[in-house]
């Protein structure tokens, strides 16, 4: 027995000298205020995440790709203005012969040049242009549904990272009570040994309690900045970065949603259907081109073209009106026209069944979370209830052990059991503020504080 009492010792030595470098062990004190950050609540955080997570503002600028690409399409039966000038300058040499037979080099200079205003019109052009502004439109809603999947992606993250924190930070206060608490059975060991009242296993015991205690909450402090890091990444900072976390208030006991609106929210507002939606009205302008270019090709157009100043009388201070049609029937490609437009039906086919699959997918989704927020929420309760019923059984444990009636083993027993139960209880309240989360996310409504609980 004395060597694993002499072992028991050493382990608890080295134990504390590891955690002494964490600057917030116990009986030291808590750091200085001023030199903590201010605590970032759950709104805030995500704010700062749309704003500056890579991922979002990558999606924002496709988004303007997206509107500046419809833009040009729908300058396909646009009118256009120009101004031309042109203009030559050059020599002509020749050599001339006179009666006595005599000839002479003769150097002629020329220059000519004008100026012109012109506007042209595009009337008719067998409906390409509708058809790329359509599939520009689609691009650009396609763009933008990806937009708001992005940041409802981003969003999740950053409410898991945050209550990650919040329960990594609850869980190191946690293992904190219960090294004081197995430190404080410790002495009393150490006491009914020395009253002899007590063997001293119980001792030894409790020294080993003391010394898992220690390295529960060395794990739950290296937890604590894992969460951090995370959170920090989320939000699109340096993840060393310091970074404190405001408790968000309380959310409602019970989840107010029905299973039903919750599918039906999912399947109107989930980007991931307006992007299968947009990819619907694609595959149509695709279509719809492919038709074009199989038919025939009829072109109309009207412009008109001003010359102020010219070299030349005729054209100087002149203008000039037109209109131009062309027209190309193609009698034999090959089948050319029809494969494409075989092809693009398909295509249209394909994104259509995509888009029923997609909202089968959203109701399903949304189906899932709301039974694993109501289960979350029923696990609160639950927890609650054991963590009590626990708390009661160790003090029973303990009352009995310094009655002299109860054992060490009995006590321990207790001990480790309470212990659990308030790891569950804190488990379970931060697993039903990520199903809350979950839950908006795959209704695909905004994640915010609000939302959750409560403002912040």
């Amino acid at each position: 027995m004395r060597p694993r009492s002499g072992l028991a010792v050493r382990l608890g030595l080295l134990i504390t000298c590891l955690l002494l470098p964490w600057g917030t062990a116990w009986g030291q004190g808590a750091p200085s205020p001023a030199a903590s950050p201010a605590a970032l609540a759950l709104d805030h955080a995500l704010q700062q995440a749309l704003g500056q997570n890579p991922q979002v503002l990558a999606a924002r600028a496709s988004v303007i790709a997206a509107q500046q690409n419809l833009a040009v399409a729908r300058t396909g039966l646009a009118p256009t203005i120009s101004a031309n000038g042109t203009g030559t300058y050059g020599t002509s040499s020749s050599t001339s012969s006179t009666l006595g037979g005599l000839t002479a080099p003769l150097t002629t200079i020329t220059g000519t040049g004008s100026v012109s205003l012109g506007a042209s019109l595009p009337l008719y052009d067998g409906g390409r242009t509708e058809a790329n502004v359509q599939a520009a439109e689609a691009a650009l809603a396609s763009a933008q549904a990806a937009l708001r999947q992005t940041e409802q992606d981003t969003a999740l993250g950053v409410a898991t990272a945050f209550f990650n924190v919040l329960q990594a930070e609850r869980l190191a206060t946690v293992r904190e009570a219960l090294l004081l608490q197995a430190q404080a059975q410790l002495e009393l060991s150490q006491a009914r040994v020395r009253a002899g009242v007590a063997a001293q296993s119980d001792v030894i015991q409790a020294r080993a309690q003391v010394a898992q205690a220690q390295v529960d909450l060395l794990a739950a402090r290296s937890q604590v900045g894992t969460s951090k890091a995370a959170l920090q990444g989320s939000i699109g900072v340096d993840a060393a970065e310091p970074v404190e976390v405001q408790e968000p208030p309380v959310p409602p006991g019970t989840v107010t949603a029905s299973a039903e609106a919750a599918m039906q929210t999912a399947e109107t507002t989930r980007p991931e259907v307006a992007k299968a939606q947009a990819a619907v009205s694609s595959e149509q302008a695709a279509l719809d081109l492919a038709r074009v270019a199989a038919g025939p090709q009829v072109t109309v157009g009207v412009g008109t073209t001003y010359t102020p100043l010219s070299t030349s009388p005729v054209l100087n201070n002149a203008t000039s009106y037109g209109v131009s049609a062309t027209v190309s029937l193609p009698l034999y490609d090959s089948g050319k026209g029809r494969a494409e437009i075989g092809a693009a039906q398909a295509a249209l086919q394909g994104a259509q069944a995509q888009l029923r699959g997609e909202r089968l997918a959203v109701r399903q989704d949304a189906y899932q979370a709301y039974l694993s927020a109501v289960q979350a929420a029923a696990n609160i309760q639950a927890t609650q209830a054991a963590k009590a019923a626990a708390d009661e059984a160790l003090r029973v444990a303990e009352g009995r052990y310094r009655a002299g009636v109860g054992t060490i083993v009995e006590l321990i027993t207790a001990r480790a059991q309470a212990a659990q139960a308030d790891v569950n209880a804190v488990n379970g309240l931060y697993a039903y503020e990520t199903a809350l989360a979950t839950l908006r996310h795959a209704e695909g409504l905004p994640i915010q504080a609000s939302a959750l609980g409560g403002g912040q």
